[in-house]
């Protein structure tokens, strides 16, 4: 590992202290490494995934720098390229917010730009496979989504998503389904709104989503019923933010429990 980074030249790199971790490995290995300085990490114990290579990571809380790797051979010893770390690195990449499909069968996660994918439950080890859960153009805005609740919703699932000129809106669709789907309830006017978390209820009669005011100086929970097509406000926090929440499996509100965060 090397710190590529100018003494002179301030970066994200610049801090020096990172988390590096080989994919198949047991856990990461904290590194300080300095601007101009290089170290070599040892990991002991690696899953071979077969005949390509297995991509190494250095972590600064939310920043990225990768590299390909190296061939992992069972029962031998092998040295990876050299690793070059500098600049800011990719900021938000990985696999955010992950969703169970309802049958347990694939898991869904996002992007940090809000792209949302998928990936069966149990894929192929050391194989990158992933599903888009759109068909065609990726809606802009999709942060939070949930799976179907029931055997009859599995494949369904509902997503935020921003539309130009149309307010910002909960949507239904099907996997593999293209955007805009069915439109089931737009909950801000303004374009570019963003939820904070949105759930299925378990009976799949509606659901519950978070969202926070326009000054972004408190953040309540909503429900919003199918029957009715009514959006009715179930927390009146002010000063303070309702964000991920969960539901109990019965649906009971008074059960519902959320992260409530002091602005």
């Amino acid at each position: 590992m090397r710190n590529d980074q100018p003494i002179y030249k301030q970066s994200r790199a610049s801090t020096g202290v990172f988390f590096v971790y080989v994919a198949g490995a047991d856990e990461p290995q904290p590194l300080t490494l300095p601007p101009g300085s290089s170290k070599t990490l040892t990991f002991k114990s690696v899953a071979d995934f077969g005949d390509h290579a297995q991509a190494v990571v250095a972590v600064y809380g939310q920043y990225r720098w990768i590299m390909p790797g190296v061939d992992v051979r069972a029962g031998r010893t092998v040295t990876a390229p050299a690793f070059g770390i500098s600049g800011d690195g990719f900021e938000l990449f990985g696999a955010f917010r992950p969703v169970w499909r309802g049958d347990g069968s694939r898991i869904s996660y996002r992007s940090g730009a809000c792209v949302i994918s998928s990936a069966p439950a149990q894929p192929t080890s050391g194989e990158h496979v992933f599903q888009p859960m759109f068909a065609g153009e990726h809606p802009s805005g999709a942060c939070a989504w949930d799976w179907g609740p029931t055997p009859a919703l599995a494949d369904q699932f509902i997503y935020s998503a921003n539309s130009e000129g149309a307010g910002t809106s909960v949507h239904r669709s099907r996997e593999g389904g293209t955007h805009p789907g069915t439109k089931l309830h737009t909950f801000n006017e303004l374009d570019l709104q963003l939820l904070t978390d949105l759930r299925w209820l378990p009976d799949g009669s509606g659901f519950l989503y978070s969202f926070p005011d326009l000054a972004y100086e408190f953040g309540n929970i909503f429900r919003y019923d199918f029957a009715t097509k009514r959006a009715t406000r179930l927390t009146n926090f002010e000063g303070e933010y309702a964000r991920a929440f969960d539901i109990s499996p019965d649906g009971a509100l008074g059960r519902l429990r959320a992260r409530q965060e002091v602005g």
